[in-house]
């Protein structure tokens, strides 16, 4: 029941990640390598949360990873790619083909057959 937990925190956590990075983008603009643009992205409010929800994820994935091992593990994380692309069509506005959703069908049945 806890790696269910876990793994319900690490989807919203890349929800969140998902969402701050594209505010990130459209506030901050094209990525350049100037001090200027740097300076703008570092401080930039949604970039900080991008990066601090990543960590979190990181830590928590971790833990997940510990308990189940890496290959059962990951798949019980690949949820969290699920997320992302849910998160990029609802909030912001990305299309999926045909191709992604059949790859959405995919990760969820590996999930399900490797979570029994």
């Amino acid at each position: 029941m806890l790696i269910w937990v876990l793994n319900i925190i690490v989807a919203l956590l890349t929800a969140i990640n998902v969402i701050a990075w594209g505010y990130a983008i459209r506030e901050v603009g094209d990525p350049q390598l100037t001090l200027n643009f740097l300076l703008k992205l570092l401080f930039n409010k949604w970039f900080i949360i991008a990066i601090a929800s990543a960590f979190i994820a990181s830590l928590t994935s971790y833990t997940v990873l510990r308990e189940l091992g890496v290959v059962a593990g990951r798949f019980f994380l690949s949820l969290g790619i699920i997320t992302t692309i849910l998160v990029g069509t609802l909030v912001l506005g990305e299309k999926l083909t045909l191709r992604e959703w059949a790859g959405i069908a995919m990760i969820i049945a590996g999930t399900l057959l490797v979570g029994r």
